[in-house]
């Protein structure tokens, strides 16, 4: 699946985040899009028309059809009333096959054994993984994520990142998108990396890593040099004046 930007526009009074924005968006080899960038350069605003939560003021986006898409916000959004496993499945439906269906994604994600406790039971990370198991559990081809790993602290960040890695090879082979100021979550997860500049700058920066997840070692010098590179341009990106 692929994504067609088409002289995309749009902006807040007094700020013109895109202008006649032309892009063609895929997930490269591990069929995940990171997209980086400064505070303020669209990244939340991008992924929001992507998804339909807004319009696009001139041009198109072109989704290939009709299609379902999942969002992941950068809150949990869990229901307080309601247990873990019914805020799971609560985009399917409480039917038995859908209670079973977010079942399997708590399994996925490490929190079968937390499946009657209520949201306000759970550590932060346990909850950042509730919604995820939701977000997956909604059967889409388009999977949204912003900010998945925000305000957690680095074990929770690789706790996050390992059961995505879990959810994406169960075999559904959703085309997933997420937002991100940090090229080290990027580089664990995307196939291709985008950056954008300071509105209305669009992408800076684009690259696909061609090596496969299970090649992909923090530590190593390949990964190294590609997370400075992508650093140096976040570095001019933040500094540019408009």
């Amino acid at each position: 699946m692929d994504i067609a930007l088409s002289n995309l526009s749009f902006g807040y009074p007094g700020l013109p985040l895109f202008s006649a924005l032309n892009a063609r968006l895929d997930g490269g080899l591990e069929g995940v899009l990171a997209i980086l960038g400064p505070s303020g350069c669209g990244k939340t605003t991008l992924l929001k028309l992507i998804g339909g939560l807004l319009e696009p003021q001139g041009g198109a986006i072109d989704l290939g059809g009709d299609q379902k898409v999942s969002f992941m916000f950068q809150e949990n959004r869990l229901l307080p009333w309601l247990r873990v496993l019914d805020n799971a499945a609560l985009p399917l439906g409480m039917d038995p096959p859908s209670r079973e269906r977010a079942l399997h994604f708590l399994s996925l994600v490490g929190l079968a054994s937390k499946a009657q406790a209520f949201p306000h039971e759970l550590s932060g990370g346990q909850a950042r993984r509730v919604s995820l198991a939701r977000t997956f559990a909604c059967p889409s081809p388009l999977i949204l994520m912003d900010e998945p790993f925000q305000s957690l602290d680095i074990p929770l960040r690789l706790d996050l990142i390992a059961a995505i890695r879990a959810l994406l090879q169960e075999g559904e082979s959703p085309f997933l998108i997420l937002t991100s100021h940090e090229p080290r979550e990027a580089l664990a997860l995307a196939g291709r990396v985008i950056i954008l500049g300071q509105p209305p700058g669009g992408i800076i920066y684009d690259r696909e890593l061609d090596l496969p997840l299970h090649e992909r070692h923090l530590g190593s010098r390949a990964l190294i040099d590609r997370e400075m590179e992508m650093i140096e341009v976040l570095k001019r990106a933040s500094t540019t004046e408009n």
